[in-house]
């Protein structure tokens, strides 16, 4: 069993801040955000633009390689009928 020692530092008093330098203070508490920062939301909304036009290039991509799966069977289907 080892026994640690503790060098803390005893903690500092609270000091007053004289009345005339809080004057000179600007601002106040800072209170959490209710809504999306603006910039947050504008890249939410071009990354979901940018989602949709891969969806849709992938669909078009799709669709065009089924109708030449498609053509080819068919050539092949037309090729043992004769």
């Amino acid at each position: 069993m080892s026994l640690r020692t503790s060098n803390r530092t005893a903690p500092r008093e609270l000091q007053t801040i004289h009345p005339e330098v809080l004057d000179q203070v600007v601002g106040g508490r800072i209170s959490p955000r209710t809504t999306l920062d603006p910039v947050l939301l504008q890249g939410i909304q071009q990354l979901s633009q940018a989602i949709v036009a891969v969806g849709q290039n992938l669909a078009a991509s799709q669709q065009g390689s089924m109708q030449m799966v498609m053509q080819v069977m068919q050539q092949m289907m037309q090729g043992r009928r004769r």
